[in-house]
């Protein structure tokens, strides 16, 4: 709920959001994975309160050009044994510690994505494993303060900014439900991103898929 009205709030406010880079960011992680990237990676995992946001940005987005190891057809694979039991209310002990072995091999490999840190709270709450559940947290924060700061999604030159299709489904859901007027609109697609307006009852809302196609 919060997040849905943090999106009213942005299709309405007067905020000034600076504009994502796509082409520097996308530069960086590919002449120097090891400093925009790998090492930017390391610090998240251990303590995301140290990267400035100049900094996340280039971690998040430019994670879609870094080849990381675990993807959506690894997520998905892992579904059913892992995620969807991790992702109930009253996760039991004893179930999570059934599939903590897996979970944290994936979480290792993609700690970028948000369904696998929330599956993750779960987990370590779950165990008693606080510190480590409340690590899962600031990263999750991070992330999503990321895409909240990345633009306005008023215009064409400030969406906001996602880096899969289910984060855009997300983002767009509020304008879905505004009414049956409902479109969806691909305004512009290449080899780094795909921006796409959503309007529905006379409001419009940008959002740009960075790196959608690097799965």
């Amino acid at each position: 709920m919060k997040k849905i009205i943090f999106i009213f709030l942005l299709l309405f406010s007067q905020i000034y959001f600076s504009q994502i880079n796509v082409e520097e960011i996308k530069k960086n992680v590919k002449e120097n994975p090891q400093k925009y990237y790998t090492d930017y990676l390391e610090i998240f995992k251990k303590d995301p309160l140290k990267l400035s946001q100049e900094e996340m940005n280039q971690l998040y987005y430019g994670s879609r050009f870094a080849g990381t190891e675990y993807n959506i057809a690894d997520y998905n694979k892992d579904y059913e044994e892992i995620w969807k039991i991790a992702s109930r209310r009253g996760l039991s002990k004893v179930k999570a510690q059934k599939i903590i072995a897996k979970a944290e091999a994936a979480y290792n490999k993609a700690p970028l994505n948000n369904e696998i840190l929330a599956a993750m709270v779960n987990i370590y709450n779950a165990i008693g494993e606080k510190t480590k559940a409340e690590i899962c947290i600031l990263q999750n924060n991070r992330i999503i303060k990321t895409i909240d700061e990345s633009g306005t999604g008023k215009s064409e030159n400030s969406p906001i900014c996602v880096i899969t299709a289910g984060d855009m489904m997300s983002i767009a859901k509020p304008v879905m439900m505004m009414g049956r007027a409902f479109k969806q609109k691909d305004i512009k697609t290449d080899d780094s991103s795909i921006l796409t307006e959503y309007s529905n009852a006379g409001i419009s809302l940008f959002v740009k898929c960075i790196g959608c196609f690097n799965f």
